[in-house]
């Protein structure tokens, strides 16, 4: 006789005759069942209410949330596998609220004979393997048993009754797939989001954890509607509305704000037997806005530069007839002449014209010779004792100067006149930013950048002096921002405050000297311009050192230089060759260890932050390994780490920060081969 196949409810009724142990009267309990399997969530709630407990049941990771809102369980039992937020989510979101820090989580799967849980990582205090129902009860309120005996530390982190479970293989076929898709969606660069049907987030993978810029265990059950305001959250709408179907993105080249970023967004809508849900899509495309943003600006300057350059061709000619002729035409007149002031106006007006047209020049990226060494603190401190700065200052009694120049600043090579015409221009144009006073600061500094920066330009990687000029004035807006450096965009009183050029030469100088620009500014708090200029390792002219060259000569050791940018290997190779060293350069901790297998060497120049590849710390632990008393020294583009004080416990001598002087790198090797 064929056996009729028994519903849901039929197994769930006959569950109730089976014989179930029976523990001593126990302290009642509140407990959570979480499990999308209906026939599992009424065994274990009839189960644990018949046992005195108070009972309450959601159907997955999502409705438990909701639960747990009102409802501060003792105990929660929650199976992994779920739609609208799995087990694992689930435990790690609650093991983040503190009203739940005590509670016991025990996870209830049958995944548990198939797959190693990690319950130490998701949060989870022990596991069930979830098997026959006639097993079940045995295990469910032994771990309660256990709990109420205080032995919690035996159940952590335990999987009991995984004896009764069979392995099968078709499970394990779908988890070694679900494996897979876990590590494609973890590694891509692209945010990937699911909603339910109330627009409800309920999985998100770590891209898109980054981009929203909160815990995930904040951004799980939120809705997606509360990451955007205004114009983007009505753009975001209008993308989820049903009533569109299909595929819908919000492109590229007009995205919408999250968290500070621009993003683009693409809506799938999913469709399956027992729900429907939205997938979105989530890429960043900052960067690439700003570097449009950025090309647009040369492409733009370039433009007007090339203008400007045809102009200021046509006009040297026709001034050097109002410049020459006056002086020569006074040169004849007798002192009382009537004419003397009319001519000497005229060759005023002249020169002022000039004056005019070199900045048109300097506009066009013309005429300017970038090949003399300099130094940025001199050019400061010549400005503020000019009388360009006096009469500046006359006309803004109120505004407070400070200055903080860095007494070690390295030199850069550069046109002293356009250099101190760029300070004159920024001191001048933060001034007329302050009608009713502020704070005007300048500051100078050594600065190594080890991975490009973004900001106004993007900053690759190098030695730089930076030159920064800030104010506490009136700010610049964001309309304003892109049209800084073009000529004659100014809010000034024209014929007062200048000719309109000021901020353009600032422009034309920095790029003709290879170099950088970031603006960081508030409306209503100021304004701050860094300018960032390649280092060189050449002397001033005039520069006389306290000490003599001779005083960290070397007398031909052998030193290797351990660094992975090439412009920093060949840079100090170069000057510890002029200090008489005999150097060699290697790009990594693997070769430098490599090379010192095979060499001798004094001493070593460890770079302590290299990628790809061995830190500088653990290249100096494994030298040491190998010799002992290996003599090193340490530099870097950051502050002092842990990393450099664990370098020198293990022997390394001074730490010398980039970029280095040949002083400073002289007398820290000169210090440690004398040790």
């Amino acid at each position: 006789m064929q056996k009729r196949k028994r519903s849901g409810k039929t197994v769930v009724n006959s569950l109730e005759n089976l014989s179930m142990p029976r523990t001593m009267k126990k302290k009642k309990k509140k407990i959570l069942v979480v499990d999308n399997h209906q026939v599992v969530q009424k065994f274990m709630t009839k189960l644990l209410k018949d046992h005195g407990h108070e009972v309450v049941a959601a159907n997955d990771g999502l409705s438990a949330l909701e639960v747990l809102k009102s409802f501060v369980p003792d105990v929660i039992f929650c199976d992994l596998i779920m739609p609208n937020i799995g087990g694992e989510k689930l435990c790690k979101i609650v093991r983040n609220m503190p009203k739940l820090k005590n509670a016991f989580i025990i996870i209830v799967s049958a995944i548990a004979a198939e797959k190693k849980i990690n319950l130490k990582a998701i949060g989870a205090d022990a596991c069930i393997a979830k098997g026959p129902f006639n097993k079940m009860p045995q295990y469910i309120l032994g771990v309660l048993d256990g709990i109420d005996k205080k032995s919690r530390n035996q159940l952590a982190r335990k999987v009991v009754g995984i004896e009764d479970v069979h392995a099968r293989q078709i499970t394990k076929e779908l988890l070694s797939s679900r494996g897979h898709l876990e590590l494609i969606l973890n590694n891509i660069s692209e945010g990937i989001l699911e909603l339910n049907q109330k627009g409800k987030i309920i999985y998100t993978n770590p891209s898109a954890v980054s981009l929203i810029g909160f815990l995930e265990e904040q951004i799980l059950s939120a809705e997606f509607r509360e990451l955007f305001d205004g114009i983007h959250l009505h753009r975001v709408m209008e993308l989820l509305d049903e009533r569109c179907g299909g595929l819908r993105s919000i492109p590229d080249h007009s995205p919408v704000n999250l968290n500070g970023k621009q993003v683009s967004l693409t809506v799938y809508p999913v469709k399956d037997d027992n729900q429907d849900s939205t997938v979105v899509i989530l890429k960043d495309v900052s960067e690439q806005k700003q570097m449009e943003a950025q090309l647009q600006r040369a492409q733009k300057m370039k433009a007007i530069g090339t203008l400007a350059g045809g102009v200021a061709h046509d006009l040297n000619n026709i001034l050097s007839g109002l410049v020459s002729y006056p002086e020569l035409l006074l040169m004849k007149l007798p002192a009382n002449s009537p004419l003397a002031k009319p001519l000497q106006t005229i060759q005023r007006s002249g020169e002022k014209a000039v004056a005019i047209v070199q900045d048109l020049l300097t506009l066009a990226r013309r005429e300017v010779a970038v090949n003399e060494v300099v130094n940025l603190n001199q050019i400061v401190t010549e400005y503020l004792t000019s009388p360009e700065y006096e009469k500046l200052i006359s006309h803004h009694p109120k505004v407070e100067l400070k200055t903080d120049l860095d007494k070690s600043l390295l030199n850069i090579k550069g046109s002293k006149i356009h250099l101190s015409k760029t300070v004159m221009n920024l001191v001048s144009n933060a001034s007329e930013a302050m009608p009713e006073g502020g704070r005007l600061t300048i500051k100078t500094r050594n600065r190594y950048i080890d991975k490009p920066i973004s900001g106004y330009d993007k900053v690759e990687e190098g030695d730089y002096v930076t030159l920064t000029i800030s104010d506490t004035g009136l700010g610049i807006s964001s309309q304003d921002m892109d049209r800084v450096f073009e000529p004659f965009y100014t809010k000034k009183v024209m014929g007062r405050s200048g000719t309109g050029l000021g901020m353009a030469v600032v422009w034309g100088t920095v790029k003709d000297h290879n170099g950088y620009i970031d603006i960081k500014s508030k409306v209503g708090k100021g304004t701050s311009f860094t300018l960032y200029f390649p280092v060189t390792r050449q002397k001033l002219p005039s520069n006389k050192s306290l000490l003599s060259v001779d005083d960290y000569m070397g007398n031909g050791e052998t030193i290797l230089v351990v660094d992975d940018i090439q412009e920093q290997r060949e840079i100090a190779v170069e000057m510890l060759n002029r200090l008489d060293y005999n150097a060699t350069a290697v790009s990594g901790g693997d070769e430098a260890i490599e090379y010192i297998k095979k060499h001798q060497v004094d001493l070593i120049v460890l770079d302590m932050i290299m990628e790809p590849g061995m830190s500088g710390l653990e290249t100096y632990r494994e030298i040491t390994k190998m010799r002992p008393h290996q003599k090193a020294i340490i530099t870097s583009g950051f502050a002092e780490t842990e990393d450099v004080k664990k370098a020198q416990k293990l022997g390394a001598g001074k730490y010398v920060k980039k970029p280095y002087t040949l002083e400073k790198i002289g007398l820290a090797i000169k210090e440690e081969l004398e040790k």
